[in-house]
């Protein structure tokens, strides 16, 4: 199995600097070009033909997840494996609770538009999501859809897109289950070593991705079939995990931002606008 777990394209308050977990964020202008490169560059210059694109529900996810969808279309036809975007709730990221929208640093004490950061004492204060409730979501993605996929073959091209904190918890999850002699990493590859352990790879960038291989060492050895175990910790046992890349983003190369309009909120409505406006050509 190849496999490209996603995070998705730039959003309204990723520019704004606000947390945004639970809230459905939109993507902005820059996010969605973003997200076209990075389906272009699947299809057309990595040439992988995916069979199967999981997304969050949230819209930023799912609607970086459909570029992918369309580039593959566009790409390998109608005959493409692919069918369409499969969105999970599972696959949402860290719910902040009351901390929804709460800017990432504090702004300075005589900042008029100070946001006021919401107290555990108040009365409809709501905690928010924790590690280890992520990891009970993360581990029931892997039981309940991934592993079903791989039980289909090697052949099987997967892409997962979702968004940084919960990212890293599912890749956490997907590593306990392979044995650590079963894990190897690719040439391309940064040095890894105790200030940088595999657990720990860092943050995704926007549309940046880590990609993976899975691979049957049964088969390899010109042995049995390994078997799927969902209800044990260990599924992938007789499976072996190579690590090709981190954080991938060479489909961003030369993409510039365009001045205030790239950091504005996407609406799809406002193609259709600017060309019902725009002169014909003689």
């Amino acid at each position: 199995m190849h496999l490209l777990l996603i995070r998705h394209g730039e959003t309204e308050h990723n520019v704004a600097g606000l947390l945004a977990g639970a809230t459905d964020s939109k993507l902005t202008n820059h996010g969605i070009l973003q997200a076209q490169r990075l389906g272009k560059f699947i299809a057309s210059t990595r040439k992988l033909q995916l069979t199967q694109i999981f997304s969050s529900d949230l819209q930023r996810a799912w609607m970086t997840a459909a570029e992918v969808c369309k580039s593959q279309l566009a790409e390998h036809g109608p005959n493409s494996a692919l069918d369409e975007v499969i969105k999970l709730p599972l696959l949402r990221e860290q719910d902040f609770g009351s901390l929804e929208l709460v800017p990432w640093a504090s702004k300075r004490a005589d900042d008029a538009f100070t946001t006021k950061v919401p107290s555990a004492t108040d009365p409809d204060f709501k905690p928010k999501e924790t590690a280890e409730q992520m990891q009970v979501r993360a581990d029931q993605f892997l039981t309940d859809f991934l592993h079903p996929v791989l039980a289909l073959g090697s052949n099987e091209q997967v892409a997962i897109v979702s968004h940084g904190l919960f990212l890293s918890s599912l890749w956490r999850a997907l590593l306990r289950r392979f044995p650590s002699h079963n894990i190897t990493i690719g040439p391309d590859v940064g040095p890894l070593g105790p200030s940088r352990p595999l657990e720990y790879i860092g943050s995704w960038s926007n549309t940046g991705y880590l990609e993976l291989a899975i691979h049957d060492r049964c088969q390899q050895d010109g042995d049995e079939h390994s078997q799927l175990h969902p209800s044990s910790p260990a599924t992938f046992t007789g499976f072996g995990l190579n690590v090709l890349a981190i954080n991938r983003k060479d489909h961003l190369e030369n993409l510039k931002r365009t001045r205030g309009v790239g950091s504005a909120a996407y609406d799809a409505r406002q193609q259709q606008i600017d060309g019902f406006f725009k002169r014909p050509t003689t």
